[in-house]
C-alpha cells in the first residue's frame, strides 16, 4: 500500500520560529555546544548559518559574542589563545635557558673548586719540602759550619711562616663563606705595617732577586682597623707581584696621604692584567685567562682576600693595569687619628 505523501512530490511545511528556538533550547546537546544567546535570520543574511537543507532561507546566529557564527566564535577563541599558548612556551624556553646556564654555572664552579684544590695541595708541597729537606740536613748533620746551620734555620722558619701564609688566606676564605669572619679595628700605624710586611718578605724577595723600594709620606696617622689583616691583605698583594712580575726584580710599595684616605699602592712592572679582567680578578677561585698564568700555581683566593677586607674597613680597591706594563694595587683606607 503506497503513503498518500509518496504521491507529493513536494511538500511544504510551516513551522514558528519560537517553537523551533524552544525545540532547540530544550536540546541538551545544542545547549552543550551552543550556551550562549541565539537567533535566527533570513538566507540573505551573511552573519548567520543554514541550518541545513531542510530549513532553506533560514540561518542562525549568535549575538552573545558579536553576531558571530560558531565558526566565527572558534576564530575569536583561536586569536586568544594562540598568543597564551605562545607565552607559555616562551616561558618555558626562558626557565630551561635559567636551568641550562645555572648548570653550566655550577659546573664552571665545581672546575674552578677543582683548580682550588689542586693549587693549594701545590703550594702545600713546595714549603713542606723545604722544611723537610733542610730538617734531614740539620738532623744528620752533613754541614758542621754554624752559619750554613743558621741559614738553614732561618729557611726553615721563612717556609713555615709562607705555609702559615696559606693556611691562613684558607682559613680566612673558609670564614667568609660562612658568614663568620671577624674584623677587631684598632688604632694602628700604618708605617710599622708596612715595616714588619717587608721584614716578613725579605727572605722570598732576596731568595728570588727581587728588590722592594719603600717610599712612605711623613705625619701619617693612625687608622683604625685590623692590622693583622691588613698585613695579610699587603703579603698576598707583594706574593702576587713577584709571581707576575716576569723578568722584572722590582717592586714599588708606597704609602700616603690622598684627598683625606690612607692610600697603601703595590707595584709591579711584569706580564700585567687585560683591563676586560679588572673587575673578575677579584672574584673568588679567578684566575685571568692567559697563558703566563697556565704556568704560574696560584689558588685564586689572593685578591678576593684583600677586597673583602679593605671593603669591610670601609675603603675601596683599585687596580691599574695593561698587559706587558705591570700593574698597580692601590687600597684606599679612611682615616681616623688616634686619640
Amino acid at each position: 500500500m503506497t503513503s498518500p505523501l509518496a504521491r507529493i512530490g513536494r511538500l511544504i511545511v510551516v513551522v514558528r520560529i519560537q517553537d523551533l528556538a524552544a525545540a532547540l533550547r530544550r536540546d541538551d546537546g545544542f545547549v552543550q555546544a551552543f550556551p550562549g544567546e541565539f537567533s535566527f535570520a533570513s538566507g540573505d543574511d551573511p552573519s548567520g548559518e543554514p541550518l541545513g537543507p531542510n530549513f532553506q532561507g533560514l540561518n542562525i546566529t549568535f549575538p552573545g559574542i558579536g553576531g558571530r557564527s560558531p565558526s566565527g566564535a572558534w576564530n575569536f577563541q583561536r586569536s586568544y589563545y594562540v598568543p597564551v599558548v605562545a607565552l607559555v612556551v616562551a616561558l618555558t624556553l626562558f626557565g630551561a635557558y635559567l636551568l641550562w646556564r645555572d648548570v653550566r654555572r655550577d659546573l664552571k664552579l665545581a672546575e674552578m673548586r677543582s683548580q682550588f684544590v689542586s693549587s693549594v695541595s701545590h703550594e702545600l708541597k713546595t714549603p713542606l719540602t723545604a722544611i723537610r729537606m733542610f730538617a734531614e740536613t740539620l738532623r744528620l748533620q752533613r754541614s758542621k759550619d754554624p752559619k750554613v746551620q743558621d741559614e738553614y734555620l732561618d729557611t726553615i722558619v721563612k717556609e713555615s711562616e709562607r705555609l702559615s701564609r696559606l693556611l691562613n688566606n684558607v682559613l680566612d676564605f673558609s670564614k667568609i663563606e660562612q658568614g663568620k669572619k671577624v674584623y677587631r679595628p684598632e688604632p694602628t700605624s700604618l708605617y710599622e705595617v708596612i715595616q714588619a710586611t717587608a721584614r716578613t718578605m725579605e727572605y722570598p724577595l732576596s731568595r728570588q732577586g727581587f728588590s722592594l723600594r719603600i717610599q712612605t709620606e711623613d705625619g701619617l696617622p693612625d687608622v683604625c682597623l685590623d692590622r693583622d689583616a691588613l698585613e695579610q691583605a699587603l703579603l698576598n698583594l707583594l706574593s702576587n707581584a713577584m709571581k707576575y712580575s716576569g723578568n722584572s726584580r722590582e717592586i714599588h710599595l708606597k704609602l700616603l696621604i690622598k684627598q683625606g684616605w690612607a692610600l697603601i699602592q703595590v707595584t709591579d712592572f711584569g706580564i700585567g692584567i687585560d683591563p676586560r679582567e679588572h673587575q673578575r680578578i677579584f672574584e673568588k677561585f679567578y684566575r685571568a685567562a692567559s697563558p703566563e698564568n697556565e704556568r704560574l700555581p696560584g689558588t685564586g683566593l689572593g685578591l678576593s682576600l684583600v677586597a673583602h677586607f679593605v671593603k669591610a674597613q670601609g675603603g675601596r680597591i683599585e687596580v691599574d693595569s695593561a698587559p706587558g706594563r705591570g700593574s698597580t694595587f692601590a687600597l684606599y683606607l679612611p682615616l681616623e687619628t688616634k686619640r
